[in-house]
């Protein structure tokens, strides 16, 4: 992938991926916020969490990047999380899931950067695969 869209959702495999030093995910991450203004790049709490839970310093990495905003779980995510862990869709892909999906605030949906799309098959959302 040559270029990246102007918003983007990191779930736990992509910052994994990017604690690793993943070419593309750095690049992404790396860009000075003065070059490309209205670049987004979200990361779900608890997609953090999952990726910290697997790799503890990947959590100072993510802080230490100031183009990474973190969602934090509100409580229209947490309703939404939690009829998706019900489904069984792990709690890791169903927060990244809640913050991809369209809604109000993002009609279109947000794009979803991942190790893992085939966990996201059948839900309303754009998934970038990386590896």
């Amino acid at each position: 992938m040559s270029r990246a869209p102007a918003c983007v959702v990191l779930d736990h495999t992509a910052l994994l991926l990017l604690g690793r030093g993943h070419p593309f995910l750095s690049g992404l991450v790396a860009a000075p916020a003065h070059s490309q203004p209205h670049r987004h790049v979200y990361v779900p709490a608890l997609c953090l969490a999952g990726a910290v839970a697997e790799r503890p310093e990947i959590g100072e990495h993510v802080l230490s990047l100031p183009a990474i905003e973190v969602v934090e779980v509100g409580f229209a995510h947490a309703l939404t999380i939690g009829r998706l862990i019900a489904d069984e869709l792990p709690w890791q892909h169903a927060h990244a899931t809640a913050t991809c999906v369209p809604d109000v605030e993002w009609p279109a949906g947000r794009p979803l950067i991942t190790a893992e799309p085939k966990r996201y098959e059948g839900y309303a959302m754009h998934v970038i695969a990386v590896g």
